[in-house]
């Protein structure tokens, strides 16, 4: 499900924090999408956390009118088959902005953003507009 973050029309710089809970190998990455499809990738997780410490990505003027689309690979295929389906439902990943009019915002994957993949992986994707 989308989510929206106002920006501001200022210089403040805005943050962006990814936190992933599982016991999955995880990789996220953040990418800004303006109109007419460009993509720009502003941060990335390490190779198995997929967890993004607090970033920088811009200005709140230069983010405004654009999209983040953020996006999560787990791997669950270390996890036996048995515990896999729980591991999956326990699956938790949040997104954290500050810094633009919105303030400190916390957004939670939504049903509808997380997709089951084959052999055991699973994609989470969260757009949020910037206004």
């Amino acid at each position: 499900m989308k989510r929206i973050y106002e920006t501001g029309e200022d210089a403040n710089s805005i943050v962006i924090n990814v936190s992933v809970g599982t016991v999955g190998t995880a990789y996220s990455a953040v990418y800004l999408v303006r109109s007419g499809g460009q993509q720009t990738k502003l941060a990335e997780s390490n190779v198995s956390s997929g967890s993004i410490e607090k970033r920088k990505i811009g200005s709140a003027r230069e983010l405004r009118n654009a999209y983040l689309q953020i996006l999560t690979y787990i791997d669950f295929t270390s996890v036996n088959e048995k515990d896999r389906k729980s591991a999956i439902d326990n699956l938790s990943v949040r997104y954290i902005m500050s810094g633009g009019f919105s303030g400190h915002q916390i957004y939670n994957q939504d049903t509808d953003d997380t997709i089951l993949m084959p052999n055991g992986k699973v994609m989470v994707t969260k757009p949020i507009e910037l206004k």
